[in-house]
């Protein structure tokens, strides 16, 4: 009731007639104690603290104008202290524009603001500065403190290592760069380490205890830094995972770029170090025939491998190995680029343990199997090391050796390796770091932007390995048998003794130098951390600007991840075809016109416009164990084993198992009934042959030259062949051969004895390079040859005598070329209309002897 009239008062009298309106409210309180003593109590109950029941009227006013004053401070206050809050915010926001991030509120405003009308009505009714407000000037000199409590921590809990962290942080010592510096150091050596020098290491090399801490590593990094990392890393001990990371995302400049179109952040980071390396992991220098071959290991999920992949398409063929299950590849997750052409292995003991010799032996073996070694490998490996940040480096030890291990084994000579790495203090580390500066012909530390500021991650980069590097390989697999025994009380604490390494200025000083500079960011983005770990309000402001300066340098879309979404073959056959679709309604292989001698002209007039595929299906009797459906058709790719094929006018769901395309996939191919042995050994199995093909993964290669196209089939086969998986069926290309006098002996026809007793003239093609699925070769009964055009008027393919290969005619411009320009090829579906066919052996009316006497002929009248 009174605070009502109170408020209607206050706005009626200007500042200079406090002392009457005191009056003024004082006479009618005492009117209204003489009239009625009970609401008088309740009035004094809610106005005063004292419980006395003194009648004394002046006593009364007095009472009642000390809880007048205690009413207005506190509303002062409060709204005082709300101004000031948002002053703060709007000035704390606008240093942050600036540098990047927010200054650390310290000091306490004053109780009320000097000179305010607040201040001079409490003075009026007797208040000191600094005295309390009690009749007597007792009480509490100071306003109660606002709540100090930091989000969900415990009541009461205060961090003091955490404010000691703060306390000395300064904006201005962040650096965000884009692009970041990479620093190499070259190799001058030009050998690795050979067995006699790693034997002197062996005989020097240091043992002892386990490191339990790292404070006292300072060999390699400045005492006062390693001390900054351990003191910053343990400020955090005991703060609530969940906070921390809150006021990480807050406060990284990176933080928002995610994991971009990809199924995890690795992914990013690797399109970070790619881009900082000019690309030299996905634009390796390749043989026109050869896919791009890496390795990736211990990577579960598989972003690096996703991030290569979305480069390269179906151009690259990984390899995989990384811890089975939980930590397994996802290769269901990669949106971004074909899984078909990855192959995750786990070695014999299939669990996909790194630290096991057999595995390592087994991949490097499965590797030298299917290539010369890989273009590049790389690693990622890592583990939970809660509680024990501080040593992560001396727990990762073994993981680093590893991995440079399996590096050395799996790639080639002039092939590169790139692989995560912690703290790099110890002499261990120290030591294995310099071991692959001497295999390589050159190395970087390198911290790139996608690695979080605050954590010890770093990525150490070789390029280029040297031609010899067994020995080293030996002396770091002797190695990795000793720690797998686990002794904790003789551990190896050198790889190389320390004075080689002192003795290599140029290599000690590169790396102490990059300890220190990645050690005073880490320390920089600790206490940044802590900042924003007790100020809740900031925010970093220029992640949003960060995000679109990086993914446009690493050359990466600024999109969301796409999802996968089942396409309907009919409407992707129609996307694919184009304007050649009916292709698929008038040219099938049952309806392709007939090679007889009387139509022989065709080929007659110039042989070597021709080529041919042998087939083992026949129009007049199907291949033995098949069906009518088996012939060659077109077999479309949605990716994984979503495949149909073009079968009585509509596309049917090619239900065999195993069968692998990448989305994006038009092929014409034949599947095709394989045996191996002869009689009652013969074993069956199918696989699909690649005839021609309009798209391979998305890439149309329908207006290229025949002979072009084969290539990338014989490629595009290579990059998803599956080297031990036996529940995926073999996807081969045919063999594309000339029409020429050799075309008796590349048909390559010999008679086999089926399982039944029967005798076949059958095709055995020549095993290509990868194809080590089976120790024994496959064959199959020939059914018929496919004859193809490659050329188009007015291009004519001839044989050069000088130069001994093939050139092109126009005879209109009476002009010859190297070269097989695809204006002067017939595109895939020219080729598939005008094919013919030749059901040999069991065709009567053209026979082999025909075939080559006229063949012989032409190229004889040409001489």
């Amino acid at each position: 009731m009174y605070s009502e009239d109170y408020d209607k008062q206050s706005k009626r009298y200007p500042d200079d007639s406090d002392e009457d309106e005191n009056e003024h409210h004082a006479k009618k309180r005492r009117r209204r104690s003489s009239s009625n003593s009970d609401v008088e109590d309740e009035q004094r109950a809610s106005f005063s603290q004292s419980s006395s029941q003194d009648n004394d009227s002046q006593d009364e006013t007095d009472r009642f104008n000390s809880s007048r004053i205690q009413t207005f401070y506190n509303a002062t206050n409060f709204l005082e202290n709300s101004v000031t809050e948002k002053e703060e915010n709007i000035s704390s926001k606008s240093f942050s524009d600036v540098t990047g991030s927010s200054p650390v509120k310290n000091s306490q405003k004053s109780t009320v603001l000097k000179g305010s009308v607040a201040e001079r009505m409490m003075k009026k009714w007797g208040y000191q500065t600094g005295a309390g407000i009690g009749k007597e000037l007792q009480g509490r000199a100071e306003p109660v403190a606002t709540s100090t409590q930091k989000g969900r921590r415990g009541l009461g809990l205060e961090l003091k290592e955490l404010e000691f962290v703060t306390e000395d942080f300064d904006p201005r010592e962040e650096v965000v760069e884009i692009p970041e510096k990479i620093e190499w150091i070259e190799n001058e050596l030009e050998n690795a380490p050979n067995e006699e020098e790693l034997k002197s290491w062996v005989e020097l090399r240091k043992y002892g205890p386990r490191p339990k801490k790292i404070d006292n590593e300072t060999t390699f990094c400045d005492a006062s830094i390693v001390r900054g990392i351990v003191n910053a890393k343990s400020a955090f001990d005991r703060l609530d995972k969940n906070e921390m990371r809150e006021a990480r995302t807050r406060s990284n400049p990176y933080e928002t770029i995610r994991k971009s179109i990809f199924l995890n952040r690795a992914a990013v980071k690797m399109a970070n170090i790619d881009k900082a390396c000019d690309f030299m992991f996905t634009k390796f220098k390749l043989p026109p025939d050869e896919p791009l071959y890496f390795a990736d290991v211990c990577a579960g999920p598989g972003g690096f491998s996703e991030y290569v992949l979305y480069r390269k398409k179906w151009r690259a063929k990984g390899f995989g190995f990384t811890l089975k299950n939980e930590n397994d590849f996802k290769l269901h997750d990669f949106h971004a680029g074909p899984s078909e052409t990855f192959h995750p292995y786990y070695g014999p003991k299939d669990n996909g343990d790194v630290y096991d010799p057999e595995n390592q032996t087994a991949f490097a073996m499965l590797i030298d199997k299917q290539t010369s070694g890989v273009h590049f490998m790389m690693a990622d490996g890592g583990f939970s090391v809660e509680g024990q940040e501080n040593i992560q480096e001396v727990l990762s030890k073994q993981l680093y050796l590893c991995q440079c291990l399996v590096a050395l084994m799996t790639v080639r000579p002039g092939g590169h390796f790139v692989t995560k790495v912690f703290d790099l203090f110890t002499p261990f580390s120290a030591g294995l770091i310099y071991i692959m500066y001497r295999c390589f012909k050159k190395i970087s530390i390198f911290k790139p932007n996608t690695s979080r500021p605050a954590n010890s991650e770093r990525y150490l980069i070789c390029q280029e390995k040297l031609e010899d590097t067994t020995d080293v390989m030996s002396y770091l697999y002797d190695v990795n048998k000793y720690l797998l025994e686990n002794n904790e009380e003789r551990d190896i604490l050198e790889l190389v003794p320390e004075k080689i390494i002192l003795k290599d200025s140029q290599f000690y000083n590169y790396l102490k130098s990059s300890n220190e500079e990645l050690g005073k960011k880490q320390i920089v983005g600790l206490k940044k951390i802590a900042v924003y770990t007790e100020e809740k309000e900031l925010i970093e402001l220029r992640q949003k600007d960060v995000r679109e300066q990086c993914l446009k340098h690493w050359e990466l879309p600024d999109e969301p991840r796409p999802v996968a979404r089942r396409s309907n073959p009919q409407n992707k056959a129609q996307e694919l075809l184009g304007d050649h679709i009916n292709i698929l309604q008038n040219n099938s292989y049952k309806n392709s016109k007939k090679l007889t001698l009387e139509n022989s002209q065709f080929i007659r007039q110039n042989p070597n416009d021709w080529f041919c595929v042998p087939c083992a299906y026949n129009v007049e009797e199907s291949a033995p164990g098949g069906s009518n459906d088996d012939g060659p058709t077109f077999y479309l790719g949605l990716g994984k084993t979503s495949v149909y094929r073009w079968i009585q006018g509509r596309w049917m769901p090619f239900n065999n198992p195993g069968v692998e395309l990448p989305r994006d996939t038009l092929v014409y191919a034949e599947w095709v009934l394989e045996m191996r042995r002869e009689d009652r050994a013969q074993s069956k199995t199918y696989a699909l042959h690649i005839i021609d093909a309009l798209c391979l993964g998305g890439e149309n290669i329908s207006q290229k030259f025949l002979t072009e196209r084969h290539r990338l089939i014989k490629m595009f086969c290579k990059a998803i062949w599956k080297p031990v998986d036996r529940s995926t069926a073999p996807v081969r290309v045919k063999k594309l051969i000339p029409v020429d006098n050799a075309i008796r002996q590349n048909l390559q026809l010999s008679t086999k004895r089926m399982k039944n007793g029967a005798n076949k003239l059958c095709y055995a093609p020549t095993r290509r390079d990868y194809e080590n699925d089976n120790e024994d070769t496959y064959y199959y009964p020939l059914g018929s040859v496919i004859f193809f055009k490659a050329t188009q008027e007015p291009w004519h393919r001839h044989w050069g005598n000088r130069e001994k290969k093939m050139y092109l005619y126009n005879i209109e411009s009476r002009s010859s070329i190297w070269e097989t320009p695809d204006i002067a090829g017939v595109n895939f579906a020219q080729t598939i209309k005008n094919q013919l066919v030749w059901n040999y052996p069991s065709g009567k009316d053209l026979s082999m002897d025909d075939l080559s006497q006229m063949i012989h002929h032409y190229n004889s009248r040409k001489r």
